[in-house]
């Protein structure tokens, strides 16, 4: 935070790349801030989620699991099936929790505000990037 509001802010306000008021989201150094943190987030995360998943092709098309999983008898966290969460509860949850953010965002933005597939976009993606959180 210090870094980005005492030097890359004053930064990108004489460079030129922020030249609206300092506070402003479309032209200021808060949304250049906000945007350029956004960026390195997402890909930190997409770079960091590219062995997860080749992983999980090529164990896919091998046909074997990975070895992380093949001698997990030593794991002390492993729970019986009664004491684990159903996974319907899951599937209705996260389905609700979707419809739910949606009517949300539709009712504090209105219909000029955030598109109902933007926001299910967002789900989506929130949703990879969260696997490395």
């Amino acid at each position: 935070m210090i870094v980005g509001w005492a030097i890359l802010s004053p930064l990108a306000k004489f460079e030129g790349w922020a030249p609206g008021p300092v506070g402003d989201m479309s032209t200021g150094s808060r949304g250049w801030i906000l945007w350029v943190s956004l960026a390195i987030m997402c890909a930190d995360s997409i770079v960091s989620l590219i062995p997860v998943v080749a992983e999980s092709v090529i164990s896919a098309a091998r046909g074997w699991t990975p070895l992380e999983t093949q001698n997990n008898t030593d794991d002390l966290e492993v729970e019986t099936p009664e004491r684990l969460v159903p996974p319907q509860w899951v599937y209705w949850g996260l389905g609700a929790s979707v419809i739910l953010g949606s009517i949300v965002l539709r009712t504090i933005f209105g219909s000029e505000g955030i598109n109902p597939w933007a926001s299910l976009l967002g789900y989506a993606i929130g949703g990879l990037l969260s696997i490395l959180a």
